[in-house]
């Protein structure tokens, strides 16, 4: 019988998937849902062990000896491409919570390893403009932009752990955006801007992923899916100018050396969240191929990246 833990339980995809797993309960003889604050009472669902932890404790190896888990999907992580908190306290999270968390599952003979990584990982660089990314090209990451760093730098981790100990099966998935109905991230944020920011010269494309289609990929990982690296996001892309016509929002089109310029200006008075460097996340959009998704691990999304975008404008306009 299997028992599965997943950290981040009460972020938005973890409830998902929670609610995915009591769906299907007789698959899983424990389920157990790690984050560091505890849902209400009336919110919990029947069936599911809630724990209150951090993934950089050390109570983490013991709790997976004491539920025997053999599956664990982490989707823990700081979402910041500001950098909302420390430097130092969003590394100790992201990477140094990872790693306390990969060597307890090794410690405790995890079999599966589900790890939520992003396309952010690839790097925001000039060589993403006009070419779609596979898994084969290189992580590269952006030390100043941390989120996009530190799940390269999880990868990274994980790779020395597939060669160190290949009986722990991994899935690592490089997430493209992800939109739902109730969806809430930093691409949300900048969709919901009264006119979309678009830089000249640059067709910054988007690919975007279901958020229904993403939780039955994580679910396809925990039963029968093919190990391996993934591209998560739809079929196509669209380009920031089409979606701000999709969405029926003017833009505003600016060059980046303007750009550059104003927010080195106003993000040291704290006028505005970014500096310079969070251009390129708009700049060098990471377009991910999803052939291998489709083909080896045997999942065609099924919303295109542009009906995403589609469906989250609907969602909006209903709210």
């Amino acid at each position: 019988m299997n028992n599965i833990l997943i950290t981040g339980s009460q972020g938005y995809i973890g409830n998902l998937l929670l609610q995915k797993c009591v769906a299907n309960r007789s698959c899983f003889q424990n389920i157990v849902a790690l984050d560091i604050r505890l849902p209400k009472e009336e919110k919990r669902l029947p069936g599911v062990e809630y724990v209150e932890e951090d993934i950089r404790s050390e109570n983490v190896s013991a709790l997976i000896e004491r539920y025997q888990i053999n599956t664990v999907v982490h989707l823990a992580a700081i979402i910041s491409i500001t950098g909302t908190h420390s430097a130092a306290y969003e590394y100790d999270v992201d990477v140094n919570g990872s790693a306390n968390l990969i060597n307890a599952c090794v410690k405790n003979g995890v079999k599966k390893f589900i790890f939520s990584s992003s396309g952010a990982a690839y790097g925001y660089w000039p060589s993403n403009v006009d070419t779609v990314l596979t898994e084969e090209l290189p992580m590269l990451g952006n030390i100043e932009i941390p989120y996009s760093y530190h799940k390269y730098l999880v990868e990274e981790l994980l790779k020395k752990t597939a060669l160190d100990h290949p009986e722990m099966e991994q899935f690592i998935f490089r997430v493209g955006t992800i939109l739902g109905k109730n969806t809430q991230n930093p691409i949300t944020d900048y969709l919901k801007r009264e006119k979309l920011l678009c830089l000249k010269g640059y067709p910054s494309a988007f690919v975007a992923i279901w958020d229904q289609d993403l939780v039955e990929i994580f679910w396809k990982a925990t039963q029968d899916g093919k190990p391996g690296i993934y591209n998560v996001a739809g079929d196509g892309a669209i380009k920031s100018q089409d979606l701000a016509v999709l969405l029926q929002k003017e833009t505003q089109t600016y060059p980046v050396s303007i750009l550059k310029l104003a927010f080195g200006i106003l993000r040291p008075l704290r006028l505005v969240p970014y500096g310079p460097e969070s251009l390129k996340f708009i700049q060098y959009r990471p377009v991910l191929s999803n052939q291998k998704l489709k083909t080896e691990f045997a999942y065609t999304p099924q919303k295109t990246s542009k009906e995403v975008f589609e469906f989250w404008k609907s969602q909006q306009q209903e709210a």
